[in-house]
């Protein structure tokens, strides 16, 4: 792989042992998949496991000892960067089914973490949607450990992103950049399947959570494969908790780092341009039956009845809280579940100052920012409901030794389940 200068005094140690230690693993990885260079890159999403993947055992141990090595001599990112949710919010955790030990650990682990990267400079969104914050440009190179963050920076925003895990982020914002490989390319980008929704789908009238199962639908008969989506109404492509919904899913299920909508996707004006040189290719049509079918993969309980309500996979947008809110104002939940509600800073203080928060508080919800709902989602015992098959996934199979059956639905639904103490109406169908 061709090195400028710089990279070469990096390489050598003349930044520093952590600087040499990233930009060895991004070469190493760029070797392997036949990089010819670097790129530089101009924003980074960090996804550290000492704050994030489980802070506490061997797993936890293992992360801090993984982080001392790559940052030692790091004293500043060389590109802003943000930061995904902390595993949890620690003054909530017992409720959440932790130990005190556990929650000690955790205190020490990644309260650690989280002093060293905000002194690094690190923007505390804590968030795993940090295109609130800072947005992309068509055709700019990011680095991003994060599902939904690396498919909504391509999809949305035309930026140019591979699917980097936490330590890849952080050698790139260290460094400053990544090889070119994949989703940096142009050539790698273009859409290799049509989807077509059927006319039998009226997304206006689609609820959160049918998003999320059109994204299941889709990314089961897609797979691999980068798709395009030939019909999908383009005034939604202006509401972000819709399209929060529809890329949670894809992102964790199959792992896509790029979707095209056309005439929504920056590099999608049509779809011979989302298509590019590849002119003959399968297409997939998606319909009510195959919704029918996610619902069906996503809903694991048998039992009508619900302990906890998990909201903020990822975190709840304001949408999101005024339609919990329509349901719970001026109500009590029921006595035996614990609605929790993972948001972000901003819109928690946002929610705060409109008088929101303490709507839900006296309704008997618990709402905190900053947090990874589904990790830490994955402890407790009893049957939870969720608007989030991402969540479900994480709750119901994660860990099989803590699995739990899911009710999945929609937010309305959810906040119903909280208030009734069971869910209502069965599993969803088209």
């Amino acid at each position: 792989m061709y090195l400028n200068e710089e990279e070469k005094k990096i390489l050598n140690g003349d930044f520093g042992p952590g600087a040499k230690k990233a930009l060895q693993i991004l070469v190493g990885m760029g070797e392997a998949r036949g990089a010819e260079k670097m790129v530089e890159i101009s924003y980074a999403h960090l996804m550290p496991p000492d704050v994030m993947f489980f802070p506490y055992g061997k797993q936890g141990k293992w992360g801090q000892e993984l982080m001392e090595d790559m940052i030692e001599g790091v004293t500043k990112l060389r590109v802003p960067a943000t930061i995904e949710p902390k595993f949890v919010d620690l003054t909530i955790a017992r409720e959440l089914e932790f130990s005190n030990s556990e929650i000690e650990e955790m205190n020490v682990i990644m309260g650690k973490a989280v002093q060293f990267y905000e002194k690094l400079g690190v923007i505390p969104t804590y968030s795993a949607m940090p295109f609130f914050v800072y947005p992309g440009k068509l055709n700019q190179h990011v680095s991003i450990a994060e599902s939904i963050s690396i498919l909504w920076y391509n999809t949305m925003f035309g930026s140019r992103c591979e699917r980097d895990d936490g330590v890849v982020s952080l050698s790139a914002a260290i460094t400053g950049r990544v090889p070119l490989i994949g989703m940096h390319k142009k050539e790698e980008r273009y859409a290799q399947v049509i989807v077509r929704l059927l006319d039998e789908l009226n997304l206006s009238q689609f609820t959160d959570a049918d998003f999320d199962a059109l994204s299941l639908a889709v990314s089961r008969r897609t797979k691999e494969k980068i798709p395009v989506i030939t019909n999908f109404p383009q005034e939604l492509g202006r509401s972000y908790t819709k399209l929060k919904h529809l890329l949670a899913t894809i992102a964790v299920e199959s792992g896509l780092p790029l979707l095209h909508m056309v005439g929504i996707t920056p590099e999608a004006p049509t779809l011979e341009a989302a298509l590019g040189p590849n002119k003959s290719v399968e297409e997939i049509i998606i319909g009510k039956d195959e919704l029918n079918e996610a619902y069906e993969i996503a809903c694991t309980a048998k039992d009508e009845h619900v302990d906890y309500v998990l909201l903020g996979c990822p975190h709840v947008t304001m949408s999101e809280m005024q339609e919990i809110i329509q349901v719970l104002d001026g109500k009590k939940l029921h006595p035996n579940v614990k609605l929790i509600i993972s948001t972000t800073k901003l819109f928690k203080d946002t929610a705060e100052d409109m008088g929101w928060v303490d709507i839900l508080k006296k309704a008997g919800a618990i709402v905190t920012d900053s947090m990874c709902i589904a990790f830490a989602g994955t402890r407790v015992s009893g049957t939870i409901a969720t608007n989030s098959i991402k969540g479900a996934f994480f709750y119901s199979g994660f860990d099989q030794t803590k699995a739990s059956p899911v009710w999945f639905g929609s937010t309305r639904d959810c906040a119903m389940a909280a208030l009734h103490g069971k869910w209502i109406g069965g599993m969803r169908k088209l």
